[in-house]
């Protein structure tokens, strides 16, 4: 015997509007990818933000547009002429983030579905949660891995050089968000277990 708990009608709208909502975040991740393969590919004049440590610099943002020194920490320079491994990490890094994108929604949108049908803590749907921590950890890493790379040699490129200076930043909310994702799938693992040995009682 299969236990169900189907959700409340408002719960079940909301559940689908949230479906929606991810395909349509899909749908621009997808168009902001290739929008930005586009500008990487003819190697000329690509926008690159790139993490600079320490470095003192001046801008106009005084009184009256006088300069002032500041430490910015990450700007936007145009290069030009990029060796190819660092076009490649470029694209590499947009195509890897959209894969990651799309993949996490799906995972997300499914097991959204089987929770509508009353199967939340199904084996289906502890498959789903895993496989989307796994992905939002590969996607991230990989992510930033090939951006890094294409940042420096962005620099690299526009100094004639390899810069001393740059950093390597990195959004510590990410990996806060794959921990919390790891929990949530233990909780499914253990909700799965525990259904099933409910299902065995009855």
């Amino acid at each position: 015997m299969t236990s169900t708990l189907q959700p409340k009608p408002a719960d079940r709208v909301a559940l689908i509007i949230t479906v929606v909502l991810g395909a349509v975040a899909g749908v621009v991740t997808i168009v902001q990818a290739v929008i930005r393969i586009i500008r990487i590919v003819p190697n000329r004049d690509v926008p690159v933000t790139v993490a600079f440590a320490d470095t003192p610099a001046t801008l106009p943002v005084g009184p009256g547009g006088s300069p002032v020194a500041v430490v910015p920490q990450q700007v936007e320079i145009l290069a030009s002429d990029m060796a190819p491994i660092t076009v490649f990490s470029l694209i590499a890094a947009e195509v890897i983030y959209a894969l990651a994108v799309v993949t996490a929604i799906v995972c997300v949108s499914l097991a959204i579905r089987n929770i509508i049908r009353g199967r939340a803590f199904s084996t289906a749907n502890v498959g789903l949660v895993g496989t989307l921590t796994f992905v939002v950890a590969i996607g991230w890493i990989l992510t930033w891995l090939f951006s890094t790379m294409g940042a420096n040699g962005a620099a690299s490129a526009l100094a004639g050089e390899y810069p001393e200076n740059t950093a390597i930043p990195i959004a510590l909310v990410v990996p806060f968000a794959i921990a919390a994702l790891g929990a949530l799938s233990a909780a499914f693992v253990a909700g799965n277990r525990l259904q099933r040995e409910t299902e065995g009682l009855v």
